[in-house]
């Protein structure tokens, strides 16, 4: 081994850096598609996806399309970069009061964890169909709390990719230096611990190589 030689790790603190080793560890030049373009953030200092596509793009470099629904034939991306809502927000967020649903509005929302489950799976089914063979899909996640009720995402994903046959080959976590909140003042009783991480999964679309069932 190179003396030189430093390895990617699991756990980085910024997308630039999380993306940059992913890209970096899989020899990855250039995404083919990013499906959740918004206002590309995500690739500051970064190679732009070759495509882009955005169900409410900000500009005509931006292909307007649905992520379930792509208007893309079978098979013809290698690598494709998904980063989806997370929040449940409920139906009324962006007229909510200034201060309120302050993430949803910024990064839009989902009525219910549902309607976020369906869309997650129908997208992956998509991006499955447009992927080529040993292709990637990197899809970045968080787990989040809604009703109560603690869900970890994450693990859901994996159940999905594993369902629709891809193989779940890496998982990155990304560490938050800050989180937008509400403790104090809107929330005054804890019951699950407040979520400072998110995770990037890398899918490969080929035969799962580790079997999870017990």
């Amino acid at each position: 081994m190179e003396k030189d030689f430093v390895p990617v790790r699991s756990v980085y603190n910024s997308n630039y850096e999380v993306i940059k080793n992913i890209m970096e560890l899989y020899k990855i030049n250039q995404f083919d598609l990013d499906c959740t373009y918004s206002k590309g953030s995500f690739w500051k200092n970064l190679p732009e996806p070759k495509i882009k596509t955005d169900l409410y793009p900000i500009n005509d470099t931006i292909i307007k399309a649905n992520s379930e629904s792509l208007p893309f034939d079978d098979k013809i991306m290698n690598t494709i970069m998904y980063d989806p809502p997370f929040v449940i927000a409920g139906k009324t967020y962006r007229e909510n009061k200034e201060g309120s649903s302050m993430i949803a509005k910024r990064f839009e929302g989902y009525e219910t964890y549902n309607k976020l489950t369906e869309n997650y799976y129908k997208t992956l089914k998509e991006l499955y169909r447009i992927c080529n063979d040993d292709g990637l899909v990197v899809m970045k996640c968080q787990d989040t709390v809604t009703g109560g009720k603690n869900h970890f995402t994450h693990v859901m994903i994996m159940n999905m990719a594993l369902n629709i046959g891809f193989y779940p080959r890496d998982l990155f976590i990304l560490v938050a230096k800050m989180r937008i909140n509400s403790f104090g003042t809107k929330w005054t009783k804890q019951e699950h611990a407040r979520k400072h991480h998110c995770y990037f999964w890398v899918l490969e679309k080929t035969k799962p190589r580790v079997k999870y069932l017990f």
